[in-house]
């Protein structure tokens, strides 16, 4: 189970549980790395009895999902949910984990609405829960029936592993405080899927100018396989990097990632009317300089009078061309010519 886990969570692998008689909390996943994938809770039991009778639907999130969907109509597909047979047995569970979603539902007379198929994302990959048992008869309804139903698993194991994890991952990180700094990260694992340290990570940024860049990531410190850079925006428009990792003992190429982003601060500073205080305040710290705000402008003048100026310029003059040098040099010949005279020398 705990490999299972790790496969989810770090390979960006897929987990599906099948809601049969034996699964879920009878099966005994509760307090186990299984259960703690699922995106159902498992820890409250039911008195009531089975759901009978029960209609299968699709919950606003569902409609969203594409591979939910078999027909491109939605008025069809409706037609298509109503004509499905009538299911018994349900796994009847009371609550989703945070981060679920229903993709859908199933009712019986009574108006009482469960679950019936679950997903959300653990770690890197993914996890579905499928809570009716007898889908089954839906497939024995009719051939178009037998069609739709086969076709509503191929869409669903392609859900499950359309997005796995590559060896090497490229993303980027604005810094919130200072949006021209831009963190690049790539993460390099190996044919096993461990971290790789070993690699010479080269990044080609293009500016918006067409103008290239080249960079070369770091080892982190904080996480094996991890190397970092920063990058800082100096124009508005659209910016594409390209990371090419190497192995450095073999000497041969892992593979290329590409990725983007847009650097806009004229649209990020009319986005909002309020002034930016907190980036105004952080301007005066780093340039020692000081904030006013409206009531404190008569204050300006004076301040002015005392403010030192950041730039200075450094000017020199030979003392030879000081006048008083020069005075001070003539009065020191005449008094040593003074006291020569003076004692009878010559």
């Amino acid at each position: 189970m705990h490999l299972i886990q790790r496969f989810v969570s770090e390979r960006g692998g897929a987990l599906l549980m099948l809601g049969g008689q034996e699964c879920y909390q009878a099966g005994g996943y509760d307090h186990t790395p299984i259960g703690s994938m699922l995106p159902v809770y498992l820890d409250r039991t039911t008195t009531a009895g089975p759901m009978l009778d029960a209609r299968f639907n699709l919950t606003r999130e569902g409609w969203l999902e594409s591979w939910m969907r078999l027909r491109t109509d939605r008025e069809e597909d409706e037609k298509r949910l109503a004509a499905m047979p009538s299911f018994y047995a349900i796994n009847q569970t009371f609550a989703i984990k945070p981060g679920a979603s229903i993709l859908a539902t199933v009712s019986d007379s009574a108006q009482t609405t469960m679950p019936a198929i679950v997903s959300q994302r653990f770690g890197e990959g993914r996890v579905g829960s499928v809570l009716v048992a007898d889908l089954w008869r839906w497939g024995m309804n009719d051939a178009d029936s037998r069609k739709d139903m086969e076709r509503a698993w191929r869409q669903l194991m392609r859900w499950l592993v359309v997005d796995v994890a590559d060896s090497i991952s490229f993303s980027t990180e604005t810094d919130a405080a200072d949006r021209e700094r831009v963190k690049l990260s790539v993460r390099v694992r190996d044919r096993a899927f461990k971290a790789h340290g070993d690699a010479l990570v080269k990044i080609e940024v293009t500016q918006p100018d067409g103008k290239k860049s080249q960079l070369f990531a770091e080892p982190s410190l904080k996480e094996a396989g991890l190397f970092e850079t920063e990058f800082f925006s100096s124009s508005s428009g659209n910016y594409r990097a390209t990371a090419t990792v190497e192995d450095m003992e073999k000497h041969t190429q892992l593979g290329l990632k590409t990725t983007g982003w847009t650097y806009g601060p004229q649209a990020e500073e009319f986005s909002r009317l309020a002034p930016d205080r907190a980036f105004l305040q952080r301007i005066a710290t780093e340039t020692s300089g000081q904030m006013l705000a409206l009531d404190e402008i008569s204050k300006l003048p004076e301040m002015l009078k005392n403010i030192r100026v950041p730039i200075e310029v450094t000017l020199s003059t030979p003392l030879w061309h000081t006048p008083w040098i020069f005075l001070a040099l003539l009065f020191f010949i005449g008094t040593e010519w003074f006291l020569r005279r003076k004692g009878g020398m010559a």
